[in-house]
């Protein structure tokens, strides 16, 4: 009976047999994984001593390239001796490969086997829904650090976290047709537990919630998405999220008759303090209805924008420390307008770099005190980096009306009611 070698290259990269296991651990050298890992996924073909020279040590990397592609392969022999003692590795005419009469039982062609599966059972949706699960079930995101920096092994892994995605996509799109809202949320918890970055798994997840009518649920869900979509990736929320939010808040336009006592309870904030800050959409709501009450009653209201930037001389820099400080600012800036803007006051952010503040029942000398007490406070915690932050103020007028939905930066044009104050840290 012929050898099987088990090989796993989604999470950790390990073979196994029934005598053996091997791991990047006990390998301990970068050039045998990288050279075990490309045999194994071209495990179908031999390949040309000169391409395996210029995978290991490109163009000059080496000034033997052959001889030490020799001796790379014999020590990279002596190490699979652990799983056994069949001869893993074959030579044929200046050709390398796998040996083809020892089996591979990869993770890798599982998956492949069963995305594919997915495809010719479309006729019949419970063995679909099967294959889908089965197909998911074998992926999990490499965590080899060594792998992931060679470009050949990322590009092909891009391409398959890719199929993943779509099939994830696919499997919660017919379950949530078919109301299976378990499976919908099993699927997505698994994706999660992989990649709580994966928005398209929060979006079907808050969509498994709106189906079964779980509002509670549907909205945390949305407002955790939220968090860690900006928070790791610095992203906002999708057309296709917001379309989600919009259908959260109109769940319970046909509910049974609810009393005041009911409504009250829902609408309670828990423990409120400080500025209320708020995603954009809300804030645009927010703003309209202040606009009105403006206009009946004659109070002045202020919002202001508050813009980052940096200095001629920093956009010069590394684009890594540039990034780096950009989001540190907005950062700093952000605890700083929780610190002391007061309880009644609204903010959004509205890119990035920016920040939208609202003061209601404040005329423009007091919005320039608070711009100043902002900016001052700023400079404190960010010490001497030299960022530049723009403070454009106007008033809540019906005169004007905010963008539909966020861009990737906004300016106001310096009309009549707008002023501007700008400051340099």
């Amino acid at each position: 009976m012929n050898q099987v070698v088990i090989v796993h290259f989604f999470g950790k990269f390990c073979l196994e047999t029934d005598i053996g296991y091997l791991d990047e651990e006990k390998i301990h050298s970068k050039k045998l994984i990288t050279l075990l890992a490309f045999f194994l996924l071209n495990y179908n073909r031999m390949i040309p001593a000169e391409e395996l020279g210029e995978l290991m040590w490109g163009n000059g990397g080496s000034s033997n390239p052959i001889g030490a592609l020799k001796n790379l392969i014999y020590r990279l022999r002596n190490i699979l001796k652990q799983l056994g003692t069949a001869e893993y590795i074959v030579s044929q005419a200046g050709r390398y490969g796998w040996n083809n009469e020892i089996e591979i039982c990869s993770d890798v062609e599982k998956f492949k086997y069963y995305a594919e599966q997915t495809r010719e059972s479309e006729g019949n949706t419970d063995l679909r829904i099967k294959k889908y699960e089965q197909a998911l079930a074998c992926y999990k995101k490499p965590c080899t650090s060594i792998l992931t920096s060679e470009s050949w092994f990322a590009v092909r892994f891009t391409y398959y976290h890719s199929v993943y995605l779509r099939l994830v996509n696919e499997a919660c799109e017919l379950c949530n047709s078919m109301q299976e809202y378990d499976k919908v949320q099993k699927i997505c918890g698994q994706v999660l537990a992989n990649d709580e970055l994966s928005e398209d798994a929060h979006y079907w997840l808050i969509k498994n919630w709106i189906g079964l009518g779980d509002t509670d649920n549907a909205l945390k869900q949305y407002e955790i998405a939220v968090k860690i979509l900006y928070e790791k990736l610095g992203t906002y929320s999708s057309r296709k999220m917001q379309e989600l939010y919009d259908e959260i808040l109109g769940m319970n336009q046909n509910a049974s008759q609810a009393t005041l006592e009911d409504i009250y309870g829902e609408i309670q904030e828990q423990d409120p303090e400080g500025v209320f800050f708020c995603e954009y959409t809300v804030f645009r709501e927010i703003y309209r209805l202040e606009a009105r009450r403006a206009l009946r009653t004659g109070i002045t209201e202020y919002v202001m924008l508050l813009t980052i930037r940096l200095d001629l001389q920093d956009k010069q820099a590394d684009p890594a420390r540039i990034q780096y400080y950009r989001k540190k600012a907005s950062t700093k800036l952000w605890q700083v307008l929780k610190k002391y803007l007061r309880m009644g006051d609204v903010v959004a952010r509205y890119s990035d770099e920016q920040y939208l503040v609202m003061l209601p029942y404040c005329n423009y000398e007091s919005s320039q005190k608070v711009a100043r007490r902002i900016l001052s406070n700023f400079r404190k915690v960010m010490g001497s980096q030299k960022i530049t932050v723009k403070v454009e103020t106007r008033d809540v007028s019906m005169d004007y009306e905010l963008p539909p939905e966020r861009k990737g930066g906004v300016t106001w044009s310096h009309e009549k009611k707008s002023k501007t104050t700008e400051t340099m840290i």
